[in-house]
C-alpha cells in the first residue's frame, strides 16, 4: 500500500491548515515565514486538478519540506504550522518512507483535524502492514474511518486485503475490520464486489464459527462470484444454506461463472482503460474451455498496450494479464509462444511475470533455467505469501537438479513461514516426494477455521484442459493421490466436501 493521499483529502486539510498563515507563534519569524509559504505552495498544489504523483508534490518541493521540519526550532512553531508542515510530509513521501512514517506518528493526536488525521492513520497502517502486525493495521483502520471514512474508501479496495489477512489468527478482530470495511460508502464497483463477495465470505465463516447461520446467510445474500460461491458449496460450516442455496441456481456453476463473464464484458465496455477487466474476461473464457476466445481476447488487449495506447491500471493489472495469458497459450500446448510472452515485462513489476514464467519452466522441466528466473524476480515487493512462491518454485527446481541440500534449505523456510501460504509448502512437499508430510499438512490446514476453505481446493475437480507439461501432470497426479489418502478423506469429511464442477483454470483443483 505504497500511495499518497487522495486530492480530494489533500486539498480539505491543506485547507483546514489556512488558519496557520495568521497564527501566532513563538518560533524565528523566518522559520513561521518560510512554513507558511510552503503551507500557501500545498495548497495550491491540491487545487489543480492533476492526479498524479509528482504534480502532488514536486521532488524539489518535497526537499523543501524535509529540510523545514529538520530545521532548529520547528518543534516550537503552532500547532497550526507544525501540523501543516507534517502532513506535507505525509503527501510528499511514499507510505513506506521512514519520513512519513516519522510524520504520521506525531500527526496521531485527538486534537489533529480528520482530514489529516486519517492521512496518517492510512500511514501508519501500511508501516504495520510492512510488518504483518494485523493488530497495529486494525488500530489504525479503525482511527482513519473515525476521521475521514471517505478517504479510506477513495483507496483501491485491494489495499486492504493483507489486514484481512494478517487478522487470521484473531477471529474478533477480523471481524472488527471486516464489519469497518463492508460499512464503507464505496465509490467504485470493485469496492462493492469485496463487499458482496471476498469479505463476505469471510465474514460468513466468522458468524458460521460462532453458530450464527441467520448472520452468515445474510452476509452471502449479494455473493455472485464464482470463487465465493464454490468456497460456500464445499465449507459444510454452510451446509444448512446448501439446499437453499442449489435450489436457487446459485451452485449452477456454467452460469455463475457465464454471468460473471457477461460483467466483466459489460464492465470492459464501460471502462476500455482497465486491463483487469480484460484480464478477467480471459480468465473466464479459459475457465468455460472457450480457450480460443480468451486467447483472441488476451492477444487484443496486448497488442493495443504494445502499441502505447495508455491504460489506467497497467502497473497493477499487466502482469496479471500476461500470467493469465500465457495459462491459456500453455493449455494449448503453445509453450513457446507463453514463454516469450512472460520474458517481455509489461510493467516494472519484475515478479508477477517472472514467477509466473518460472512455473511454466518448471512443468516443462527446465530447472536449471527456473533458478536464473525466480533469482530475476523483485522480491522487495514480494510480500511473505509471495516471497513463498519463489522459494516453493526454488525447492522444486534444486530437487529435480539434485541438489538435495539446497532444496532442504528452501523447504525448511517453507515449514517454518507454512501459515502464511500453505499452498507452496504443499506443492514444494508433492514436487519432494514427501507424500506423508504432505497429507498431515493438509490435515492441519482443514482442521484450521482459517486456512480450512483455501485446503478444500484441492478437492474440486474438473475437465483437464487440453495440454499439460509433463511435469506438471505428474505433480497433478500426486495432488489427487493426497487427497485420495483415507486419512485425508476422512478428515475432510467432517470440515466439508468433494465436488466435480464443469469448469477448469484456477476452479478446478488446488494444493
Amino acid at each position: 500500500m505504497i500511495l499518497k493521499p487522495h486530492l480530494a483529502a489533500v486539498a480539505a486539510a491543506m485547507a483546514i491548515a489556512v488558519p496557520a498563515l495568521a497564527a501566532p507563534t513563538t518560533a524565528a519569524p523566518d522559520l513561521a515565514r518560510d512554513a507558511d509559504a510552503l503551507i500557501a505552495r500545498m495548497l495550491d498544489l491540491s487545487k489543480t486538478d492533476g492526479g498524479g504523483q509528482d504534480e502532488q508534490c514536486p521532488a524539489a518541493l518535497a526537499d523543501q519540506v524535509d529540510a523545514l521540519v529538520a530545521r532548529r526550532g520547528f518543534d516550537a512553531l503552532d500547532a497550526f504550522r507544525r501540523d501543516a508542515v507534517l502532513y506535507a510530509v505525509v503527501v510528499c513521501r511514499p507510505f513506506d518512507d521512514a519520513r512519513a512514517v516519522s510524520a504520521a506518528r506525531r500527526l496521531d493526536r485527538d486534537d489533529v483535524p480528520p482530514p489529516i488525521l486519517a492521512s496518517a492513520s492510512m500511514v501508519l497502517l501500511a508501516d504495520a502492514a510492512s510488518r504483518n502486525d494485523g493488530k497495529g493495521e486494525l488500530a489504525a483502520l479503525e482511527r482513519a474511518v473515525a476521521a475521514d471514512a471517505a478517504q479510506v474508501a477513495a483507496l483501491p479496495p485491494e489495499m486492504y486485503g493483507q489486514t484481512v489477512e494478517d487478522l487470521k489468527d484473531d477471529p474478533a478482530g477480523r471481524a472488527r475490520a471486516l464489519d469497518l470495511l463492508r460499512g464503507l460508502d464505496w465509490p467504485t464497483e470493485d469496492g462493492h464486489d469485496q463487499v458482496d463477495n471476498d469479505w463476505a465470505l469471510v465474514r460468513a465463516q466468522l458468524a458460521a464459527d460462532d453458530g450464527d447461520m441467520t448472520r452468515a446467510g445474510a452476509v452471502l445474500d449479494r455473493a455472485g462470484a464464482p470463487h465465493t460461491l464454490l468456497a460456500v458449496a464445499q465449507d459444510r460450516r454452510f451446509a444448512p444454506l446448501w439446499a437453499q442455496m442449489e435450489a436457487a441456481g446459485r451452485f449452477d456453476w456454467t452460469k455463475v461463472l457465464e454471468t460473471a463473464l457477461a460483467k466483466a464484458e459489460d464492465q470492459s465496455r464501460r471502462e476500455p482503460a482497465n486491463l483487469k477487466r480484460v484480464a478477467y474476461r480471459v480468465d473466464h473464457l479459459r475457465s468455460l474451455g472457450r480457450r480460443d476466445e480468451a486467447i483472441a481476447a488476451g492477444a487484443a488487449a496486448l497488442a493495443r498496450l504494445k502499441a502505447g495506447e495508455a491504460f489506467e491500471d497497467v502497473e497493477l493489472s499487466a502482469p496479471m494479464l500476461v500470467a493469465i495469458q500465457a495459462s491459456v497459450l500453455s493449455e494449448v500446448g503453445r509453450f513457446d509462444e507463453a514463454d516469450a510472452l512472460l520474458a517481455q515485462p509489461v510493467a516494472k513489476d519484475q515478479l508477477t511475470q517472472n514467477t509466473a514464467r518460472a512455473a511454466l519452466l518448471l512443468g516443462l522441466d527446465r530447472s536449471a533455467e527456473v533458478l536464473k528466473v525466480v533469482d530475476a524476480a523483485d522480491a522487495s515487493i514480494a510480500s511473505p505469501f509471495g516471497l513463498m512462491w519463489l522459494d516453493e518454485l526454488r525447492a522444486c527446481a534444486h530437487h529435480r537438479l539434485g541438489d538435495e541440500a539446497a532444496a532442504g534449505k528452501s523447504l525448511e523456510k517453507l515449514r517454518k513461514g507454512w501459515r502464511d501460504n500453505p499452498y507452496a509448502l504443499s506443492g514444494a512437499l508433492l514436487c519432494l516426494g514427501r507424500d506423508d508430510e504432505a497429507a498431515q499438512l493438509m490435515i492441519r490446514r482443514l482442521r484450521d477455521p482459517a486456512l480450512r476453505g483455501d485446503a478444500l481446493k484441492a478437492f474440486r475437480d474438473g475437465p483437464s484442459p487440453p495440454a499439460i507439461p509433463s511435469r506438471d501432470a505428474e505433480l497433478d497426479a500426486r495432488r489427487r493421490a493426497l487427497v485420495a489418502r483415507p486419512e485425508v478423506v476422512s478428515v475432510m469429511r467432517e470440515y466439508g466436501r468433494a465436488i466435480t464442477v464443469p469448469l477448469s483454470g484456477d476452479y478446478a483443483g488446488g494444493y
